[in-house]
């Protein structure tokens, strides 16, 4: 039986903007006392609270080199270990006795941070920040602790079969491209990264020509003007455009699997997608939702779950990245029922794209959708974040304003249409870790690349 989100609908009424012509955020656009930064705010005074989230969009570990794969992401460890004229560990004692919290984080794309302090410690805060930013110390001891905590993790990975699974998934989906790459880092790649290097990937690619901001809290615009010339005027204005290639992800109707003795086999499959500035980007979500991404009444989940008893769970995904996009199917099942999981799939594919999903479906879907947005949105840290996720999606400060519309306006037709398009078994590639029972013409892959 399929699930109503009742909370959602019940909340929605609360949580949108009182009056239709509001704004769902009120976002101020904030230039620097320079003119050459901005950043996104949206003030809040009722809790003496700040969040600024940050990013250096296409700094991330893309920009890695293949014989130093891990770069982006060691740096990220490192940046708050010890800057200016503090060591790691005062640093770190700063940040405690302050109760700040400062965090830096490297995706594929992008190379980004957080900060999140009550408003009384803030010019401590922005201090701090403004250090790890322009003066970081990559001193020998924190990069080795996070250099050996890194290979830890990679030889504790090795054994795990999802990770497996996700790092076949990367190589083979995104074969010839830095997505393929190993983000963490390799056993052989990280002990090569040095503190110089380090030194200049900053330089490089945490330029301000990259930089967004979103901000949150108790805080003025005046006060923010002053704050982002602070924390990043002091960063290098530009870097050479060394361009990265778009790709279509491989969808050759091939399964590849990766042999271990696990009870279960551990299924990834993945085909390409629309962009998100794709006319059917809504479309998109709203047919995501209903064919697998909404768990517990999914049409995935119905099927393989609640009527099959083959998995715990099966789900969809969209990946959508600056240079790739994907939409991904992933499930875990007994050896001997892989094959009836992947025939389900193609049924379902099958399904969306010869009937109409029902009126129920598609309200449902619109209702948690619309409902949930602003329920994801109840904390500093979320709207900093959703400020600084449209900015790197390239959305107008307005794109909320008109999520509902256009929502709304998806049809079962519209859904039909883009499943036809999109929905097809023979343009998918599969990736299955275990030892899977009655798949016929699979490639073996008995290595795991960019690992060692």
């Amino acid at each position: 039986m399929r699930l109503l989100p009742f909370l959602f609908v019940i909340l929605i009424s609360a949580a949108l903007p009182a009056m239709a012509d509001e704004p769902f955020l009120d976002i101020q656009k904030v230039k620097s006392e320079k003119g050459d930064i901005e950043a996104w705010l949206v003030e809040d005074h009722s809790l003496p609270v700040i969040s600024l989230q940050f990013a250096f969009k296409g700094a991330g570990s893309i920009r890695d080199n293949l014989d130093k794969q891990g770069t982006a992401q060691l740096l990220s460890n490192t940046m708050d270990e010890g800057a200016g004229k503090l060591t790691s560990q005062e640093f770190q004692k700063q940040l405690s006795d302050h109760s700040i919290s400062l965090t830096f984080s490297s995706s594929r794309d992008n190379f980004g941070g957080q900060l999140k302090t009550l408003s009384r410690h803030q010019d401590k805060a922005f201090e701090l920040l403004s250090l790890a930013l322009n003066k970081p110390r990559f001193d020998e001891e924190p990069v080795g602790r996070m250099r050996d905590a890194n290979l830890s993790r990679i030889r504790r990975a090795m054994s795990q079969p999802d990770w497996i699974a996700a790092r076949l998934f990367n190589d083979i989906i995104y074969e010839g491209h830095p997505y393929a790459l190993n983000s963490g880092g390799t056993l052989s790649s990280l002990p090569k990264i040095t503190a110089k290097d380090l030194k200049n990937f900053k330089q490089e690619w945490l330029t301000r020509d990259r930089l967004h901001i979103g901000v949150t809290g108790d805080i003025t615009a005046k006060k923010l003007k002053e704050v982002i010339d602070q924390i990043f005027s002091d960063l290098p204005i530009a870097t050479d455009k060394k361009l990265i290639a778009d790709i279509e992800p491989k969808h050759d109707n091939k399964t590849y699997v990766y042999h271990k003795d696990i009870p279960q086999s551990i299924i990834s499959i993945g085909m390409p997608t629309l962009d998100k500035n794709d006319p059917d980007y809504y479309t998109l979500q709203v047919m995501n939702f209903i064919f697998g991404s909404s768990g517990f009444g999914s049409r995935l989940m119905e099927e393989a779950r609640e009527k099959r008893g083959l998995t715990y769970g099966i789900y969809s995904g969209l990946r959508l990245n600056d240079h790739a996009n994907v939409m991904t199917i992933s499930a875990s099942t007994k050896n001997e029922s892989a094959r009836e999981i992947l025939d389900i799939v193609g049924d379902e594919m099958l399904n969306m794209r010869n009937a109409p999903v029902t009126k129920t479906e598609l309200e449902d879907a619109k209702s948690y959708l619309i409902g949930s947005l602003p329920l994801s949105l109840t904390s500093t840290d979320n709207i900093a974040g959703m400020l600084l996720g449209l900015q790197l999606d390239e959305r107008p400060a307005d794109y909320l304003d008109h999520y509902e519309e256009k929502i709304q306006a998806v049809s079962a037709k519209d859904i039909q249409s883009l499943a036809k398009r999109l929905l097809n078994s023979e343009n998918t590639t599969t990736i299955i870790v275990g030892k899977p029972e009655n798949i016929e013409n699979t490639i073996a892959r008995d290595t795991l690349p960019n690992v060692e």
